[in-house]
């Protein structure tokens, strides 16, 4: 049985996004908690040369946005990437969410043979569909994520492998 586009894009996202989404609720608890102040944590990074984790949540968004652009929709890059509150960051995430669940597999079908283009190192740069999903936009939010991740993890928070996999024992079977 081959797995289609459409599962791939979606299925991946839906995982990166909500394991996001565990990650910015435990950066509130730090925040609530009065471990860490907001700005302080949302502008952290692990290295000075690194992304901060405001940037690692926008750019883990972009290559969320990666089934829309499979489906050959009109992706606005994002041209202002500041630093954020946590709401603010969990907005973004969730309005990805949205548009990621407003694709339909009809969108996608034949997805993986389409030509996207996208800035990668400020230069265009063009992928076929599969190649752009598989080897650029997955990895990419997985990185972001997991770099996210760290950062809280590092702040003190309780944050396990469990909140990155989320519900992923929901699918075993017996």
């Amino acid at each position: 049985m081959a797995i289609s586009i459409y599962h791939l894009a979606c299925t991946e996202t839906e995982q990166m996004m909500a394991a996001m989404l565990n990650v910015l609720d435990h950066a509130e608890g730090l925040v609530k908690d009065g471990k860490i102040e907001e700005e302080a944590l949302m502008a952290s990074s692990l290295a000075p040369d690194m992304l901060s984790l405001s940037l690692q949540v926008w750019r883990g968004s972009d290559n969320a946005r990666a089934a829309a652009r499979l489906a050959g929709r009109d992706i606005p890059p994002f041209t202002e990437m500041g630093e954020l509150s946590i709401e603010e960051a969990r907005n973004l995430v969730n309005d990805i969410l949205a548009l990621m669940r407003s694709i339909s597999e009809d969108e996608l079908e034949g997805a993986e043979d389409r030509i996207v283009e996208i800035i990668a190192r400020g230069q265009p740069t063009r992928f076929k569909g599969e190649d752009y999903l598989l080897r650029f936009a997955i990895p990419q939010m997985g990185f972001h994520v997991t770099t996210a991740y760290g950062l809280v993890r590092k702040a003190g928070a309780d944050l396990g492998k469990r909140h990155y996999l989320c519900d992923v024992f929901d699918y075993t079977v017996a």
